[in-house]
């Protein structure tokens, strides 16, 4: 009865006798100010700390939840081809109809600035356009600024971070312009989050220029070394003492 009583009054909070009188005050009277002071300290800790317990339990649980419905979202979205070529279409017609609209501004003396364009250009216009278009950086800092591409490149879960410097980004041959392929390429492998398997491909990629860097220079220098001119001989020899340490 006793065990009862204690069950009763620690988790359920009903801390009465059989005829409803509250038993700690009685205790009170037994054993004084410190029972009491003890049982205070018992009931916040309980009411407080094994709530905040549970509570921080609930919140972590349904937040690993919402964070691996989103990463299996965001994955979903990754492997879904459609949307991938539904917006690469929607990214290439936006791009060609503003350079369109870029070009004509600029033949009209007013480059750097879109203006007002009365007549959207025909789809004649936009396939000469993407076969000629070459993007600037001037303008792709347009482009960048535009509503319509920003929400594109969110759509295709491309991060904040990598759209600073997008451009040196594509650029890969560092030629200063890109085409309309090098763009939607270049922004299709932004999608998503840097993962282990790209570090790996760089780091294989650059193994197999360096083999093949060192293959192409030591026929080079066999075939130097056939020569036997005195200054090729001389040149050869600083070659491969610049190889050892």
């Amino acid at each position: 009865e006793s065990c009862f009583t204690v069950f009763r009054c620690v988790l359920v909070g009903d801390c009465s006798d059989e005829h409803g009188r509250p038993i700690s005050f009685a205790i009170f009277k037994m054993h004084g100010w410190g029972f009491m002071i003890l049982y205070m300290l018992c009931y916040t800790f309980m009411t407080f700390g094994f709530c905040n317990v549970i509570t921080s339990i609930f919140v972590e649980n349904t937040h690993m939840s919402a964070k691996q419905t989103e990463v299996f979202a965001k994955r979903q979205r990754l492997l879904d081809q459609r949307l991938l070529a539904q917006k690469s279409t929607l990214l290439a017609r936006l791009a060609v109809e503003l350079w369109y609209q870029f070009s004509n501004s600029g033949q009209n003396g007013r480059r750097g600035s879109l203006g007002i364009q009365r007549s959207s250009p025909t789809p004649e216009q936009i396939q000469e356009s993407a076969s000629n278009m070459r993007i600037t950086p001037e303008f792709f800092a347009v482009l960048s600024k535009n509503d319509n591409f920003q929400q594109i490149l969110s759509d295709l879960d491309v991060s904040d971070e990598d759209q600073l410097d997008l451009f040196e980004t594509l650029d890969a041959n560092n030629s200063g312009c890109l085409d309309l392929e090098e763009l939607i390429v270049g922004i299709a492998k932004l999608r998503g989050d840097a993962r282990r398997a790209d570090v790996v491909t760089v780091n294989l990629l650059l193994r197999h220029v360096q083999a093949v860097i060192l293959e192409f220079q030591a026929r080079t220098l066999a075939i130097l070394d056939n020569q036997g001119d005195k200054e090729v001989q001389a040149l050869i020899r600083r070659m491969r003492g610049s190889e050892t340490p």
